[in-house]
C-alpha cells in the first residue's frame, strides 16, 4: 500500500533576473529546489535517475514472510485458475496419459540401446545440475555478485530462484508419495502405479529443480540467450534421468512442468509483491519533478 509520497515541484520560469544570472550560487539561494532540478534537466537520460533499493536480504524476517507468501499463493493458485487455465490443465494431464500410455516405453527402450560409456560420464554430470548439490551453488553466486556490484536484479534471481526450489519440491514430493509409480529400473513397466505404496518416480525431482531454476533465470533476464542456455541445461537433466533409466519421459515432463510453472509465476508474483510493500524510499526526477515516495 502506498502511504505517502511527497512531491517536490519548482517552475523553471523563476524571476528573469535570477534566471538569467550567471553565478551558479546566486541560483542557489534564490530558487534551491529549481538549480537541483536544472542540474537533473542535463543528465544523459533523466528517466533512469530513480534509485531502487533492496530487494529484501536473504537471512531476514522480510524474506521468510515472502518467502510463507509464495507458499501460500502457489499451494492456492488452482482456486483462482479460470477456464482457460482448466483447460490448459486438462490438455497437459491428457498429454502425460498418452505418454504413459504409449510413449514411455519406446522411450525408455531407445535410449538404453543408445547407451555407451562416455554417454554415462557425460550424463551423470549435467544431471547433478537438477539438485542442491550445483544449483544452490549457482543461487549463492548470484547473489555475491548482486551484494557486490549491488545488482538488485541477480539479488533476486536468488532469492526467488531458491523460494521456486522449494516450492515446487516440496509439491513433487507430495505427487510421488501419492502416485506410487515404479521407476524403470524396477523392471514393473510403465503401467505400476501402487498410490502411497512408496514408489518415487512421478515426477522427476531432478527436473522440476533443473526447470525452476531456469525458468527464475530466464524470467529476471530479458536475453534469447539466457533463457535458451537456461533452459538447454534443464531439458539436459531430465534426457540424462531418462538415460540413467531412473525416469520415465512422462515423469521428466511432469518434473519440468512443476518446476518451470512454479519458477515462471513466482518471478512475476514476488516483483508485484515487492513493489507494494518496498520499506526503502525512492527519490527519482523525470527532468521536471523530484519524486520521493515510500511504501510499506
Amino acid at each position: 500500500m502506498r502511504l505517502g509520497k511527497l512531491l517536490l515541484v519548482a517552475a523553471h520560469s523563476a524571476c528573469d533576473a535570477a534566471a538569467a544570472a550567471p553565478a551558479s550560487d546566486a541560483a542557489w539561494l534564490l530558487d534551491p529546489v529549481g538549480a537541483v532540478l536544472a542540474e537533473a534537466d542535463t543528465a544523459p537520460d533523466p528517466t533512469t535517475a530513480a534509485t531502487k533499493t533492496g530487494p529484501e536480504g536473504w537471512i531476514s524476517v522480510d524474506y521468510a514472510k515472502l518467502l510463507w507468501v509464495d507458499t501460500k499463493e502457489t499451494a492456492t493458485a488452482p482456486l483462482h485458475w479460470d477456464a482457460d487455465e482448466w483447460r490448459n490443465f486438462g490438455l497437459i494431464t491428457g498429454g502425460l496419459a498418452i505418454s504413459v500410455a504409449f510413449l514411455d516405453k519406446p522411450i525408455r527402450d531407445a535410449a538404453q540401446r543408445s547407451r555407451s560409456s562416455s554417454a554415462d560420464d557425460f550424463f551423470r554430470n549435467v544431471e547433478k545440475f537438477g539438485t542442491k548439490q550445483y544449483g544452490l551453488p549457482v543461487l549463492f553466486g548470484f547473489y555475491a555478485v548482486g551484494l557486490a556490484v549491488d545488482d538488485y536484479n541477480a539479488k533476486t534471481v536468488a532469492l526467488d530462484g531458491f523460494s521456486a526450489s522449494v516450492i515446487s519440491s516440496l509439491t513433487t514430493s507430495v505427487f510421488k508419495g501419492i502416485a506410487g509409480r515404479a521407476r524403470p529400473n524396477s523392471g514393473l513397466g510403465p503401467h505400476h502405479w501402487n498410490p502411497f505404496g512408496g514408489d518415487q518416480s512421478f515426477p522427476s525431482g531432478h527436473a522440476t529443480g533443473a526447470f525452476a531454476f531456469a525458468s527464475v533465470i530466464a524470467g529476471h533476464y530479458d536475453s534469447p540467450w539466457v533463457a535458451t542456455t537456461a533452459y538447454t541445461i534443464a531439458s539436459l537433466v531430465g534426457v540424462a534421468r531418462i538415460e540413467q533409466d531412473a525416469h520415465w519421459a512422462s515423469d521428466v515432463v511432469a518434473g519440468g512442468l512443476i518446476g518451470g510453472l512454479i519458477g515462471h509465476h513466482l518471478v512475476q508474483f514476488n516483483e508485484t509483491w515487492r513493489e507494494n510493500h518496498e520499506l526503502a524510499p525512492e527519490i527519482g526526477t523525470d527532468g521536471r519533478q523530484l519524486t520521493f515516495s515510500w511504501k510499506f
